[in-house]
């Protein structure tokens, strides 16, 4: 099991190892899949499931919708337009908080490429991933980390699994979770998929842009329902008024005895959601590691200030010191090499 007030902060890089796009590659699709191509009101390029949903909805009878479905390709054409000039959908989004329409349009392109993914992922029943088949997710990290959680559990007490980590996931997938379950169920003879699946849910696991919904309800890989699935994300904008998930993450941050970083870009916005104000010199902080996969050295003493700014007002080299990046290592490696550091 891990050390008590671990927390892992998890970022679009962790998500990679299971098939995910990172940031640039989810732009890379979204910037596509809104070039809605007409021709005399026929799609001639684009995506058709999502364009049908507005077709659908709007359709070409009533003048009035028909205005609110130009408006929708309009905000379509402009994300396929702007995007490249953020760093990730979540950005661009962020940059047009006074306008709902682009919140709800790159909503539904984050909730139809992410579910799309989790259909192509190396974790469902289509590349054979089953309670009784986990080994092809063997090369990725939540191989180990799970492992790691459930290390010295007896059987009787496997409620207590996870119990004083936190789990901070900017990412939309449930990988997470639906590994977990899974993992369970292999690990401990006997147990339900259900039983599973309530004892993930008792984990500390925050979300601060939502998922694409319970497993319950969209189990994982449904793509055909990314409509639905839309309306469980949450803009940064939306993020930061919900006093709920602000404080949880917050709260895990400044009594953090550990944190780790895997698959994080460190963007300004989801740093200022982590900021735990503090309003004094944390003359301890915790010990920090990070992956360092696409990071430079030369930008350490930056980030290393930055991630001490989110618990501590103040810094010395003492501290700073304690923060670890590992450059060049991706997720599993990362953790393969931290495992005993993170483990009692």
């Amino acid at each position: 099991m891990f050390k008590d007030n671990t927390v892992f902060v998890i970022g679009a890089g962790a998500s990679q190892e299971f098939g995910f796009p990172i940031g640039s590659g989810l732009t890379q699709t979204i910037k596509k899949n809104c070039n809605f191509v007409l021709d005399a009101g026929r799609l001639r390029e684009g995506e058709k499931p999502i364009f049908r949903h507005y077709e659908k909805i709007y359709g070409y009878e009533d003048r009035t919708k028909v205005d609110q479905f130009n408006e929708r390709l309009q905000a379509s054409w402009q994300i396929r337009d702007g995007i490249e000039s953020a760093d990730s959908i979540d950005e661009y989004i962020f940059r047009y908080s006074d306008n709902p329409l682009i919140a709800e349009v790159g909503k539904l392109q984050i909730a139809y490429a992410i579910s799309i993914a989790e259909w192509e992922s190396k974790l469902t029943k289509e590349k054979g991933f089953k309670e009784s088949n986990i080994e092809n997710a063997h090369d990725t990290w939540v191989w180990s980390f799970s492992r790691a959680l459930i290390n010295g559990v007896r059987a009787n007490q496997v409620e207590k699994i996870g119990e004083k980590i936190t789990i901070i996931c900017f990412n939309y997938d449930r990988c997470i979770e639906h590994y977990l379950e899974h993992f369970l169920v292999r690990s401990f003879h006997g147990m339900s998929i259900i039983e599973a699946r309530n004892i993930v849910r008792n984990i500390r696991i925050v979300h601060p842009y939502g998922t694409l919904g319970d497993l319950d309800e969209f189990p994982f890989g449904t793509m055909p329902r990314f409509v639905q699935m839309a309306e469980n994300l949450i803009t940064w904008s939306e993020t930061i008024r919900d006093e709920r998930i602000i404080d949880d993450i917050r709260t895990a941050i400044k009594d953090a005895q550990r944190i780790v970083f895997m698959g994080f870009a460190f963007a300004r916005q989801n740093m200022q959601l982590m900021d735990s104000k503090p309003t004094q010199y944390n003359a301890d902080g915790p010990m920090v590691y990070s992956t360092g996969y696409g990071l430079q050295r030369e930008t350490e003493e930056s980030l290393s200030l930055n991630i001490n700014a989110l618990y501590s007002d103040g810094a010395t080299e003492r501290v700073l010191s304690k923060i670890h990046f590992q450059y060049g290592a991706k997720c599993k490696d990362f953790f393969d090499i931290h495992r005993l550091n993170l483990v009692q």
